[in-house]
């Protein structure tokens, strides 16, 4: 039995390595938001509408995944089905590279197919690190951040917590960024980035 929080696009992706891992039995989804989703998604899965059905399921099964990419939606997911008795599960698909040495994976993690994760990495809960992402040797990345497809983390970086990296974006070695800052797609920073930034372009600025 496992719970997706989340019912739209990103979660049916985490439907699909579910399905890589031969983890489908008594799945579920959870949406009380989206006014338009199905009774089911694919007209087989179930979608919870309340905290109520959802204690239930965790009264068999507390785990459950993070199902939604924005960083504050992870969080408040995240802290709302733990509210409700479940047991945050970090989801990774076999197609995905992780590093034998000195790498740390914090819970409620989903880590996505073709991402690789080298070696001396950290990786706090809550985050997402999406399709063909690469982190290099001696990352730092903090809680419930979103790294989108493509981007890459040239070794050494260090991130904050809540920050969104844009796809394709590259962030160079040794660079600082901090908590709730916003990487545009294609960007290449060449600088630190203080809190809550947006920065875009080649460099970022």
């Amino acid at each position: 039995m496992m719970l997706i929080a989340g019912a739209l696009g990103h979660a049916r992706e985490l439907a699909g390595i579910l399905a890589d891992l031969n983890q489908l039995d008594n799945l579920f989804f959870f949406d009380d938001v989206s006014a338009t989703v199905p009774e089911k998604v694919w007209r087989r899965f179930r979608i919870l509408r309340s905290l109520d059905e959802v204690k239930e399921i965790f009264s068999n099964d507390p785990r459950f995944i993070i199902g939604v990419g924005k960083p504050r939606d992870r969080k408040f997911l995240f802290h709302k089905m733990i509210t409700a008795g479940g047991i945050p599960y970090s989801i990774i698909s076999p197609f995905a590279r992780i590093g034998h040495f000195n790498t740390t994976l914090g819970e409620g993690l989903n880590i996505m197919t073709g991402a690789v994760i080298t070696e001396d990495i950290e990786i706090k809960k809550g985050t997402l690190i999406h399709n063909q992402v690469n982190i290099h040797h001696d990352c730092r990345i903090g809680e419930f951040c979103e790294l989108s497809p493509a981007c890459q983390l040239l070794g050494r970086v260090s991130i904050g917590n809540l920050v969104s990296i844009g796809s394709g974006a590259i962030i160079l070695p040794d660079i600082v960024i901090g908590d709730e800052a916003i990487v545009g797609a294609g960007s290449v920073v060449t600088k630190n980035i203080p809190a809550g930034s947006l920065v875009k372009g080649n460099p970022a600025r």
